[in-house]
């Protein structure tokens, strides 16, 4: 069987990941031993031909394998393509490949694996797409009741507007306001006096704190966040959008000649003007080795995470303390 879960919207769609691993461990295998993931510990890409082999084995003392593979389609070798389709012909019904994309829905529908799996029917799609609006209105008063909690219909629209379309940043303001408000319905007060308008500013600041090798600013700012109830992997994956944004910005600043105005990062990478002259000013401060290997690490940490060998909490500190040397 192969599944695609895939979208932007890296919440849901980690979610759903999550939800299939653990009903494959609970039905076919609490010992551990048939669940492969990739890229492998201390990797950052896919090594094709032990995917394939994981993908193509037979499974240990269980009827099932299941084997996740994070981000390949959105990263593999061109030259590979006719491999991997031929390697994917061969997947046995014992085996459960999940390919897991953080792309957008529409770069990934795009992918020509992708799309041949579909053309023969093989592939079990699951798009994540951001939500919008209503839909982000609907997700929150869905996350509160299943947190235990009620929530009035402007406290609803107020928190999706300070907050966005970020389900992780939700999350966390949503678990700190019902454990707040103690059994009683949230209010649209509530929200003005527990949420902050924006944690961007925040993110900015760590940047800030880092390229000016700033440590006491820096723990400053992280003891506030986590004083405040923010989630570390709230933290981290804010961290890990921007830098990914500032590399963009680098390499756009570089290709310029340092010769590129705020509005023209704007529409290059898509983020608000407010956004945009924030970058212009911090792109001077890291280089675009420097940038690329904080992505690679964020990356690593991530993975880390994933297979539980590290928390989100220490995920953050060892990636502040490598940003700062």
């Amino acid at each position: 069987m192969l599944i695609c879960v895939y979208g932007d919207d890296t919440f849901r769609a980690r979610e759903k990941v999550k939800q299939m691993q653990d009903a494959f461990r609970e039905k076919f295998d609490p010992s551990g031993f048939n669940t492969t993931f990739f890229p492998e510990e201390g990797k950052t890409t896919i090594e094709m031909g032990a995917a394939l082999q994981a993908m193509c084995s037979a499974p240990f003392l269980s009827p099932k394998r299941l084997v996740i593979l994070k981000d390949l389609l959105s990263s593999w070798k061109k030259s590979d393509v006719i491999a991997w389709k031929e390697g994917v012909s061969h997947v046995p019904d014992s085996s459960i490949v999940i390919f897991w994309e953080t792309a957008e829905p529409s770069v990934i529908e795009k992918n020509i694996l992708f799309q041949d799996l579909q053309k023969q029917g093989q592939v079990h799609a699951y798009p994540f797409p951001m939500l919008k609006d209503v839909q982000l209105e609907r997700w929150v008063q869905e996350r509160v009741k299943k947190l235990g909690g009620v929530m009035e219909s402007r406290a609803r629209k107020l928190l999706v507007e300070y907050s966005g379309a970020d389900l992780w940043r939700l999350q966390t303001e949503l678990e700190k306001l019902v454990a707040y408000a103690q059994g009683q319905e949230i209010t649209e007060e509530m929200v003005r006096t527990l949420v902050s308008a924006s944690f961007e500013e925040h993110i900015f600041a760590f940047i800030d704190a880092v390229s000016q090798k700033d440590g006491k600013r820096i723990l400053k700012l992280l003891q506030e966040e986590r004083w405040a109830g923010t989630n570390d992997h709230y933290v981290l994956s804010m961290l890990a959008r921007q830098i990914r944004l500032l590399l963009g910005a680098r390499a756009l600043f570089e290709k310029h000649q340092g010769k590129i105005s705020k509005d023209q990062l704007k529409d290059a990478l898509g983020v608000h003007p407010f956004v945009a002259q924030k970058l212009l000013g911090q792109i001077k401060g890291f280089s675009l080795p420097v940038l690329k290997e904080a992505h690679r690490a964020l990356y690593c940490y991530d993975s880390f995470i994933k297979q539980g060998r590290i928390d989100s909490t220490l995920a953050v500190d060892l990636f502040l303390v490598q940003l700062f040397k």
